[in-house]
This record gives C-alpha cells, structure tokens and sequence, in this order.
C-alpha cells in the first residue's frame, strides 16, 4: 500500500495567519499511469468527486494480489492547498509525503 500524508504550509514566522493546515491540502490519486505484476491496483480516490484532506494520512494506492511477484504502479496525483481567506501573502513551504509499506 502506498500512502499520502502532508505537513502544514508556512511563511514568515509561522504564526496562524503564516500558516495553512494540512486539513486546507487535497488530494487524489487518480488513476494508474502504468502498472506491472500481478494483482489489482486500486487508486486510493480515483476522482477529483473522491478528493480527501490530508489532515491525516491517506492511502494513495493499494495493491492485491494473488501471487507473489514484482509490482509497480505510477499515478499522476493532484494536490490543492486552499488558501484561507485570512493567510498573509508570501512564499509557502509544505511536504506531501508519499510512503510504500
């Protein structure tokens, strides 16, 4: 299984008005790109309708299968930080995590 997770995005000092949540961060999946090996690939929200905050971590991709074997699966993600009305403006920084257990 694959999973997505994302820090919060700041500027500045950090204060609430330099921060924007993880809970302000969409994502989705979409679907496969390309896949190789056994088994089923399942995109964790295959749609933008399916799109999930990233205030905790999500799975991005899970993977079943019959038999063992090699596998892999790419995907062409989509992220939205919505910015709150009340942010100041300025160069944010945030990490969106990918993580293959």
């Amino acid at each position: 299984m694959a999973t997505v997770s994302a820090t919060s995005f700041t500027t500045g000092g950090k204060t609430a008005a330099e921060t924007i949540p993880s809970s302000a961060v969409s994502y989705w999946s979409g679907p496969a790109t390309a896949a190789t090996g056994p088994g089923t690939f399942t995109p964790g929200q295959a749609n933008a309708a399916a799109a999930q905050s990233l205030n905790v971590t999500r799975t991005a991709f899970s993977h079943t299968q019959s038999s063992e074997g090699g596998n892999s699966v790419s995907w062409d993600p989509t992220v939205i930080v919505h910015v709150p009305s009340g942010a100041v403006a300025g160069a944010y920084t945030g990490t969106v995590t990918h993580s293959v257990a």
